[in-house]
């Protein structure tokens, strides 16, 4: 299968940050990315799956919940 991998703007919005330096600056150390280049960051859809999981999912709410 083909990695799908997400800049640091759009790790940030998939986890749902508006901003991403709010990404950087709360989550980066702890999530760093998979790949890097002097200027560039990335993620694997994995990980940002995995960060969902592990920092989000407590928060959210399926739709069938209660039903």
């Amino acid at each position: 299968t083909m990695i799908r991998w997400l800049s640091m703007t759009e790790t940030a919005k998939e986890l749902g940050f508006k901003d991403p330096r709010t990404f950087r600056d709360n989550y980066m150390e702890q999530y760093p990315p998979d790949r890097t280049n002097k200027q560039l960051k990335w993620w694997k859809q994995s990980t940002v799956d995995r960060i969902k999981e592990i920092e989000f999912s407590d928060i959210e709410i399926t739709d069938d919940e209660g039903a």
